[in-house]
């Protein structure tokens, strides 16, 4: 059952033995977010949606309850009255962020399995194609891009593991198509099972199914180039254009004023340009298409 917890602090099997004190606000969490289930179940984790939930309470608990105790003991040490008031405010701050961020990482895992896996897609599929065309049985020729594909390989050999312990055909592919993240790889799936139950040839539908990926991988490209032109435009307006301007101006008023400009001003301002760029390069990352 154990699986990547974020921001936790304490190891796995801890937290889901202190996470079972929280069942019952697990059951009304999971009640709450709907999407939990699929998350899980897409991201590979073996957590039930309120054992999930349950888990992400008792982290975000912790987490602020650890926040609470390092802002006291700083105000201990140092005797600042001023810390006082910060000390709920870091828990509510700790135990929010630790919550929504727990919550949510099904889906981002999910997202990383599914980029993963769309990218070795169509030539492991055009692969599975040839070895079928060439008369190889479909089980074999599963068998032989169970590997060398990454996260196709993986989910191929699963279905050749249901196979070889006694589950049908039919059975492993749907089993696998269900716990799988990305929309074109179960849409294989369900195309080689229908053409499996009519009895249709398999190759004809791995074809049709080659040309479509490559049509919406082409289509996801140009879109990704247009895409490219807007934010462009937003970098170098974050990036270049508002930060040397603003610092220009900054640099007159404050001449005309007669004050000296802080300089955790400037020490500011070189900080948000590198967590802005960082922030756009990941972005910028994330839109593209996998290729």
């Amino acid at each position: 059952m154990a699986a990547t917890i974020p921001f936790t602090l304490l190891p796995p099997r801890i937290l889901e033995n202190f996470s079972k004190k929280f069942a019952n606000a697990g059951n009304g969490i999971a009640a709450f977010t709907p999407f939990l289930k699929d998350s899980l179940l897409a991201a590979g984790y073996g957590y039930s949606a309120r054992e999930y939930a349950a888990v992400s309470l008792a982290n975000a608990l912790i987490n602020s309850l650890a926040a609470g105790v390092a802002i006291a003991v700083a105000w201990a040490a140092s005797k600042n009255d001023s810390l006082l008031p910060v000390a709920p405010l870091a828990a509510l701050v700790a135990f929010l962020a630790t919550f929504l961020t727990t919550l949510y990482y099904p889906q981002i895992i999910s997202m990383r399995r599914m980029r993963r896996l769309e990218s070795q897609l169509i030539p492991a599929t055009r692969q599975l194609l040839i070895e079928v065309k060439s008369g190889v049985p479909l089980f074999n020729a599963m068998a032989s891009i169970s590997s060398d594909y990454g996260e196709v390989s993986v989910e191929f050999s699963k279905i050749v593991q249901k196979i070889n312990s006694g589950t049908p055909e039919l059975e492993a592919l749907a089993e696998t198509s269900t716990a799988n993240p990305s929309h074109q790889f179960r849409k294989i799936l369900w195309q080689i099972s229908n053409a499996l139950k009519a009895g249709s040839d398999v190759g004809n539908v791995l074809e049709q199914q080659i040309e479509e990926l490559t049509r919406e991988r082409v289509d996801q490209i140009r879109r990704y180039g247009q895409e490219l032109s807007p934010w462009t435009m937003i970098y170098m307006m974050g990036a270049v254009i508002v930060p040397s301007l603003g610092v220009t101006m900054l640099i007159v008023i404050v001449g005309f004023l007669d004050v000296a400009v802080p300089k955790i001003v400037l020490a500011g301002v070189l900080a948000g340009l590198v967590l802005f760029q960082l922030f756009f390069m990941n972005f910028v990352s994330s839109r593209r298409p996998a290729i």
